[in-house]
């Protein structure tokens, strides 16, 4: 009797953790659907924070450096800009591994009009350092 009664006990644990999993996984799924993250260009991702709305897309182009003897990220794209972001300030970071900057931020003021704009880097930051883009818009 006591042998059921910890092999129920043992079934009854299971079936909780399995829920338990199921119901987690969901919800950082959820989240993170949520979030309208759009990643374009070489596999690195991109984050916009705006206060003034969503959907902007980011991606960047690369040319080859004779300097670091490789490619480097030559300017950052944004498209899909909200009109309520237009004449708004940005601010972009490439990034690295474990979020490591990688390059010099890049700020300035979104144009009056359009949906896109192109952001020239400075330096030459190495294109294969780059796995994220950070942009903010304020």
């Amino acid at each position: 009797m006591i042998r059921k009664l910890r092999t129920a006990t043992s079934a009854t644990k299971l079936v909780v953790a399995t829920a338990v999993a199921f119901i987690a996984f969901g919800g950082v799924y959820g989240f993170a659907a949520s979030l309208g993250i759009t990643s374009s260009g070489l596999g690195a991702g991109s984050a916009v924070v705006a206060a003034c709305g969503t959907g902007t897309t980011v991606s960047y182009s690369t040319t080859y450096t004779a300097a670091i003897s490789g490619y480097s990220v030559s300017q950052v794209n944004l498209a899909s800009i909200p009109a309520a972001c237009l004449s708004k300030s940005y601010n972009i970071q490439l990034t690295g591994a474990a979020g490591a900057t990688v390059g010099s931020a890049m700020s300035g003021m979104l144009p009056a009009s359009g949906t896109t704009a192109t952001i020239a880097t400075s330096g030459n930051p190495d294109a294969s350092l780059v796995t994220g883009v950070s942009v903010v818009f304020s």
